[in-house]
């Protein structure tokens, strides 16, 4: 499916070869602490999932045609009918219908070919074949029309209240529409199943040798940022920490990608939506692929500050007490590392007397974004005299003694 697909995005580029006659060559963004100016995709969408941030958003409520982002629900349907994928499956010919299969690669599945449903899922996901995924919707559902109803059902379930699904792979002349906001809802749900998570981050597949083909065949993922081959503009140095997790593509839809990162505890999704081919510094490139990159490094200058249920936050002294004071609740914003994240923490109680577990003071974090995050401060044990006051003390009482020592020795001498 993948080549194909290259074939179809390299006549796009083609096709804007001419309007890149009257327009200057773009540049890549060098400062990736700037705000992302993602000039390509009129769609776009940076979230953070930790710290439910968003960075990002642009027409992120625009319905646009998912195209083979769809593809993602219909796993989602898969996995839930069949948790292991250990099923069989055989090709019927609907599959391999022009409605459902317009784009074929040349390497592709058979008619009456009996293919486990494991490998039709890593098909479908990796390489977006679209024969797999009708295969798929008849093995769950019987017909497509009853699949198609279970995939608008899951949706609403989602609260994904602007998309509407026709078919299970995206190709539909019929109008297919879905928001960035509420792909991402998907994906966000897609990406808790350990199965869904291990297939999308995976860079390459193979369909074995069956009942209808002597040899096997391989195939690549079509997300260029988690498979960069060696294409400058999405090789971003970090593409073993892109996790999934769909492209798609129809003329009517542009070339759309939705994916995912895990950069140490933090987890981004972004959503580029309307791509197109153009030119960058003389050569062609996807802007789907070029802005997610983009977006991307923007989200790897960001890091994660505040305190969990029940963490420290600091030690209160107020006259001789001193007490230890933790969050009630989690409560995380992000900060570029460049910065100082923006806290403050405020009591509205004397510490001195607080006994553990009373509420004695607010944290209050503020983010970039317009996020304000607020937990109570509990003591996390009875107020105490301070350190240094007992050390003052006990320092006073042995001075005290050993003069006293002193004196007595002089005395005896005498």
């Amino acid at each position: 499916m993948k080549k194909l697909i290259r074939i179809a995005l390299c006549v796009a580029i083609a096709a804007c070869c001419t309007l890149s006659l009257a327009a200057k060559d773009d540049k890549m963004e060098t400062d990736p602490y700037a705000v992302p100016q993602v000039k390509n995709a009129p769609i776009a969408l940076l979230y953070e999932e930790t710290t439910d941030t968003v960075l990002f958003s642009r027409e992120a409520d625009k319905p646009n045609p998912p195209a083979s982002m769809t593809k993602v629900m219909t796993a989602t349907l898969v996995l839930e009918y069949d948790p292991e994928l250990k099923g069989t499956m055989v090709v019927p010919e609907e599959a391999m219908s022009k409605e459902n299969c317009s784009w074929l690669d040349t390497d592709h599945l058979e008619v009456g070919e009996e293919v486990s449903v494991w490998d039709l899922m890593n098909y479908l996901l990796i390489a977006s074949g679209n024969e797999a995924a009708t295969t798929l919707a008849i093995y769950v559902a019987g017909d497509i029309p009853t699949f198609v109803d279970m995939m608008n059902k899951k949706a609403a379930e989602l609260g994904m209240t602007s998309t509407h699904y026709v078919d299970p792979h995206g190709l539909s002349s019929v109008p297919q529409l879905i928001t960035a906001n509420d792909m991402l809802k998907l994906c966000r749900y897609a990406m808790k199943n350990d199965t869904f998570r291990k297939i999308v981050s995976t860079r390459e597949g193979r369909i074995p040798a069956s009942n209808k083909r002597s040899e096997a065949f391989c195939f690549r993922n079509s997300n260029s940022v988690l498979d960069p081959l060696g294409n400058r503009f999405y090789d971003t140095g970090f593409s073993d920490d892109i996790i999934g997790i769909k492209t798609g593509y129809i003329p009517d839809s542009g070339m759309n990608l939705s994916c995912a990162m895990q950069h140490g505890e933090l987890r981004f999704y972004s959503v580029v939506m309307k791509g197109k081919g153009m030119f960058l510094e003389g050569e062609p490139c996807y802007t789907h692929c070029l802005d997610t990159a983009t977006l991307m490094r923007y989200a790897r200058t960001f890091a994660r500050f505040g305190y969990g249920e029940g963490e420290l936050v600091e030690q209160a002294k107020s006259g001789l007490k001193c007490l230890d004071v933790a969050a009630d609740r989690d409560v995380y914003i992000l900060y570029q590392d460049n910065k100082q994240p923006d806290y403050t923490v405020t009591y509205v109680s004397d510490i001195a007397s607080a006994k553990k577990g009373d509420t004695v003071g607010t944290i209050t974090l503020r983010d970039e974004f317009g996020n304000v995050r607020t937990a109570e401060l509990i003591a996390a044990k009875d107020a105490a005299v301070q350190a240094w006051v007992i050390y003052a003390a006990a320092g006073l009482i042995i001075a005290i003694a050993a003069v006293c020592i002193a004196l007595r020795k002089r005395s005896r001498a005498k």
